[in-house]
């Protein structure tokens, strides 16, 4: 059977996920393996038989493996596909079968052994903030709501301590790597009324890293980390000097980059 790589931009609602990685649980790996395996017949004209291709074939791996209850705006995975399945056709195929908190964006042709993960250059994450003593019903489930105003001026500060080079042991869940060093390619920090986001490009993540710096920006935001603070705590590469994640539901993968 002759196959090919194609790359898909996913979308979804990480509520009710337990992450990106197939594992315990429902998660947004299985549930689009599914989908693109009983697709496929009709994708290609019945050339593939139901049940003919399997999961092991498909090899859909996620640029980013988000943590359960985190969201994604533009999630990139690759897989392989027989020749025969026409693009056009799955992407439809496949959206018909994906439950409404998924969608497929788009998928394209990729080069010949395409992998999502490996080939990345840089991955953008957004944190969303809801400030104030009011909330946003209509936000609840994608934003964190800080009840305090928070100085951005601060937390800019804190961002630029951040930014660049570092050994971000103190700041990852992740005792499974032995290199913790990553590059914070840029933080940005945008507010508009109660709306406060939080941008992270890096070439990229570790576990839980974005959640536990944001948590690190908000406490510089109300005072009580200083931006040499926020050094000592890099520079002790001790886990148990910094803050707890900030709440997955906040955070959304929005973009990931390539050459």
């Amino acid at each position: 059977m002759n196959l090919r790589s194609i790359k898909l931009v996913v979308a979804y609602d990480g509520s009710r996920f337990k992450g990106w990685q197939k594992g315990n649980g429902r998660t947004v790996q299985a549930v689009l393996e599914a989908a693109l395996l009983a697709a496929l017949p009709r994708a290609s004209g019945g050339a593939v038989a139901p049940g003919s291709y399997t999961a092991e074939a498909l090899h859909l791996v996620g640029a980013g493996r988000t943590d359960a209850g985190v969201h994604a705006a533009g999630q990139v995975a690759s897989a392989v596909v027989p020749v025969k399945a026409d693009l056009e056709k799955l992407f439809r195929t496949v959206n018909e079968e994906l439950p409404a908190d998924v969608a497929v964006r788009f998928i394209e042709p990729a080069p010949e052994r395409f992998h999502a993960r490996y080939h990345a250059k840089t991955r953008t994450y957004r944190y969303s903030i809801i400030t104030g003593p009011a909330g946003d019903p209509f936000r609840a489930a994608y934003s964190w709501h800080i009840r305090d105003q928070l100085d951005i001026a601060a937390m800019e500060a804190a961002a630029k301590v951040l930014e660049g080079t570092h050994d971000f042991t103190s700041l990852t869940a992740d005792k499974s790597k032995t290199n913790r060093v990553r590059t914070i390619h840029r933080i940005g920090i945008k507010q508009k009324g109660p709306q406060l986001d939080i941008f992270f490009t890096a070439d990229s993540f570790l576990w839980n890293q974005v959640r536990i710096m944001t948590m690190v920006l908000v406490q510089a935001g109300l005072g009580k980390l200083q931006p040499q603070d926020i050094s000592a705590l890099l520079h002790a590469q001790d886990r148990s000097r910094a803050p707890e994640p900030a709440p997955a539901r906040g955070l959304c993968l929005m973009s990931v980059s390539y050459e």
